[in-house]
């Protein structure tokens, strides 16, 4: 086994199929079956249920791709500890909200890259929970999210603090109460988003039942229907005032909710931890929001 028979299997389950993981890789299907093969026979298993809708992780293999997952990050920032720290270079992969991209990346990331110029990072903006699962695979290496997080061998940091309000189209009527928006359609980011999920417990909490849902992929996305009047939203404050110059906008704060909500820049608890990270993390201690 090398480590490219753990890639193939890394590949496999990520995309489902042998035929996707052959495409991916741009490797045939046959050798791919055939990595797999020899797989199960050097460890005398079997890493997958093969039948006509698919293929299965079996309970082994399940295990198999705990530890094989370790073992390709290991691989990938062994070379990284063995840079010397003047010439620290590599990839360094951060999940993140769209909100936290928007508002604090910006900065964050230029005062890192003129420390740090031959370290290339690569972001990726999905809701909190998707970027929590992303941690836990080792598909990234830290993520920032909005929630709590209980989770074994993961390690949090405090980043900024977020004041929640709800944001409406310039023209829509006040909002002093959580009953006032009964009529109204939300419009949010798909399950998985932290602030979802904060104005769903307010409104089970007082009883509030809205119109109608929509849900989008993007921050540009929701602001942009918001301001045409198809909805209200809840956002972090700052994002309301980074938009209000562009679009018509009106925020509304609730003072019966708690809406002071943390962000946090979660990691693993690694046996080894990556440098690169670390000076990411020494980036973050330092970073003051404007």
């Amino acid at each position: 086994m090398n480590i490219n028979d753990l890639t193939i299997f890394r590949t496999v389950v990520q995309t489902g199929s042998f035929s996707k993981a052959a495409a991916t890789l741009n490797y045939t299907q046959s050798n791919i079956s055939m990595k797999i093969q020899n797989l199960e026979a050097m460890y005398n298993t079997t890493l997958f249920y093969r039948g006509h809708r698919g293929i299965q992780l079996t309970t082994k293999g399940e295990q198999f791709y705990e530890v094989a997952l370790k073992m390709l990050h290991l691989y990938e920032k062994s070379f990284e500890l063995l840079q010397d720290d003047e010439n620290s270079s590599g990839v360094l992969r951060i999940g993140s909200m769209e909100t936290t991209a928007a508002l604090h990346l910006p900065t964050l990331l230029t005062t890192f890259h003129q420390a740090h110029e031959k370290i290339d990072i690569t972001i990726l903006t999905s809701p909190s929970q998707y970027n929590i699962d992303r941690l836990i695979n080792y598909e990234i290496d830290g993520a920032f999210v909005t929630g709590p997080v209980y989770k074994e061998n993961i390690l949090i940091k405090e980043f900024v603090n977020e004041e929640l309000v709800i944001i409406t189209s310039s023209n829509h009527k006040p909002i002093l109460d959580l009953r006032d928006i009964e009529d109204s359609t939300v419009i949010s980011f798909r399950h998985g988003c932290s602030y979802r999920a904060v104005f769903e417990h307010w409104l089970h909490e007082d009883g509030v039942q809205p119109k109608n849902r929509m849900e989008f992929g993007t921050l540009d996305g929701i602001i942009g229907c918001v301001a045409a009047g198809l909805g209200i939203t809840l956002l972090p404050r700052a994002i309301a005032e980074k938009y209000m110059a562009a679009y018509p906008l009106k925020l509304h704060e609730i003072t019966t909710k708690q809406s002071q909500i943390p962000t946090w820049f979660i990691y693993r608890k690694d046996e080894v931890q990556s440098p690169i990270l670390q000076y990411f993390i020494e980036s973050i201690e330092t970073y003051h929001p404007c």
